[in-house]
């Protein structure tokens, strides 16, 4: 998957004619779902193309059914440009995050723009896969239910906090949820009737990508992602590209041993910074009981100020921050974001974390920036959303005939001209 609008290399190694279209119909596509509505001088200036060929770019987009035009406002003499703009009603995705305690969804349209938003308690045990698989069916029926007549669902990507095998979607583990070895994807497009392209990630790589290309570490080449939860989820950009690894499973930083001695991790092993950080961890530094306390209530517990809050908030910055140095020299990026629990605590843990960052790294520290998430709770449904564009992003006329034709087959011109009829 790539991330972002740099496409000058990518345009600089293609060859062909036809390739050389497909890229740039590409480039004019990320513009505007990235950047949001342009001119089309603002598109001749941002891609180096001519005049005739933005134009003639722009015109296949809206055949597709992926743009509008519109006309501008008026600036000065002459005719106002004609602004183009992603179609964000009729062209979505849906977006899935599964945590131990919930199921969010969503529906993001083109463009990036959150449409609809649901957050529900799991229905059944959230071990049972197959039950979990035929609540997130239901969902999505639900959802493109309420969208607009003749709309186009793109595909469907779910968020877990696992091990996510490549490229078909296998949860090899995830212990705050109890599933091993779950074929994830499989379970999901066959409920749906294989009507859709569905895809599954790891939450801590959906909400760095999410940050990068929506949120706190917009501008940021080097980033590293840490959301706070029951376990650690995280994930690692390197100049402007995901971190995956040999199988997909880069990020597991929740598994670095903080305190060899420490408590009992799930995985096995024992001080792993997401058992002596975990938010039933962090419940217990704030002298409650995680069976009848959550988050939510060591919050309110800072809000009061109390001598036991802020020796919490002290306990909790300070093993936070040795977790946070370690990866910071491991990866050295230039923003860390914070989510999760750790992001809602981050007011209040900030000169901890910063004390405690610095005493690992000294100078180094200079050159990263920590942040609060500006994505919060909606982080992993932005990211999982952006994996869904990817294919129609970088081909995006094959892509939307392609779905289109197995819709209705052999009426893709008529289903394109549905579309943009809602738009």
């Amino acid at each position: 998957m790539r991330l972002g609008t740099d496409d000058a290399k990518r345009r600089a190694e293609t060859s062909g004619q036809d390739e050389v279209r497909r890229a740039n119909v590409s480039t004019v596509l990320r513009l505007v779902h990235f950047g949001g509505a342009k001119t089309r001088s603002e598109i001749v200036a941002a891609t180096g193309l001519n005049r005739s060929t933005v134009g003639a770019l722009t015109a296949e987009l809206v055949r597709l059914g992926l743009i509008r035009e519109r006309r501008g406002e008026v600036v000065g003499k002459g005719r106002p440009s004609n602004v183009v703009e992603p179609v964000s009603q009729s062209v979505y995705v849906l977006a899935f995050d599964i945590t131990a305690g919930e199921v969010a969804a969503a529906r993001v349209g083109l463009g990036g723009y959150l449409l609809q938003v649901r957050r529900r308690l799991h229905q059944g045990p959230v071990q049972d896969v197959a039950g979990v698989v035929d609540h997130l069916a239901m969902l999505v029926r639900e959802m493109r239910a309420k969208a607009a007549p003749g709309s186009l669902c793109l595909g469907v990507v779910v968020s877990v906090p696992a091990s996510v095998r490549q490229p078909d979607g296998l949860v090899r583990r995830s212990p705050s949820l109890g599933w091993y070895e779950a074929p994830l994807v499989v379970m999901l497009a066959a409920a749906l009737g294989h009507e859709l392209p569905v895809a599954a990630g790891n939450d801590g790589d959906l909400g760095a990508v999410a940050e990068y290309l929506r949120g706190a570490a917009r501008g940021s080449r080097d980033v590293l992602y840490i959301r706070g939860q029951d376990g650690i989820g995280g994930g690692v950009i390197v100049d402007g590209e995901l971190l995956k690894g040999a199988g997909g499973y880069a990020g597991e930083l929740g598994h670095i041993v903080v305190r060899p001695e420490g408590r009992h991790c799930a995985c096995g092993a024992r001080g792993c910074w997401e058992a002596e950080t975990g938010d039933s961890a962090i419940i217990r530094a704030f002298g409650r009981n995680p069976h009848d306390s959550d988050i939510e209530d060591v919050i309110a517990d800072v809000a009061t100020g109390s001598r036991r809050a802020l020796s919490g908030v002290r306990k909790t910055g300070e093993i936070v921050g040795l977790g946070l140095a370690t990866l910071m020299n491991i990866f050295n990026p230039d923003t860390v974001v914070l989510g999760g629990s750790f992001g809602s605590l981050f007011p209040t843990m900030e000169p901890t974390l910063h004390a405690a960052v610095a005493r690992a790294l000294g100078p180094i520290r200079e050159q990263a920036t920590l942040v609060r998430s500006e994505l919060g709770s909606d982080a992993q449904l932005i990211g999982a959303a952006e994996v869904a564009f990817a294919d129609v992003l970088d081909h995006p006329v094959r892509t939307i005939e392609a779905l289109l034709a197995v819709a209705t087959p052999n009426a893709a011109e008529s289903n394109i001209k549905a579309i943009r009829a809602t738009s």
